[in-house]
């Protein structure tokens, strides 16, 4: 099943294609423009943009787990960025017992 883009070309929508998309030069633009954000408010990060396999991915690299742990810069980083960090989850909550 071919899909018009608006503004561009096609893409085929089986898992060939979707990988493609997931993978493309525009999906990493998109990324590595979101998480300068957040490497703006981390001084001294790193910013990686890579296409793995399956998809593109970015990542913002700062010291090690340890000092994310002890300081909260990077989960800090990422609120102010604007992402929807912690606002849903696959568990439902438990129900109040009567």
């Amino acid at each position: 099943m071919a899909s018009r883009i608006p503004g561009g070309g096609s893409v085929t929508l089986n898992r060939s294609g979707i990988r493609e998309l997931l993978r493309s030069s525009a999906i990493q633009n998109m990324l590595g423009g979101r998480m300068e954000r957040v490497k703006a408010a981390i001084p001294g990060s790193e910013l990686e943009v890579s296409a793995g396999g399956n998809r593109a991915r970015a990542k913002v690299l700062n010291g090690s787990d340890y000092d994310e742990a002890n300081t909260g810069n990077l989960s800090r980083a990422l609120d102010l960025a604007g992402g929807d960090r912690g606002t849903q989850v696959k568990t439902r909550k438990p129900k109040k017992r009567t």
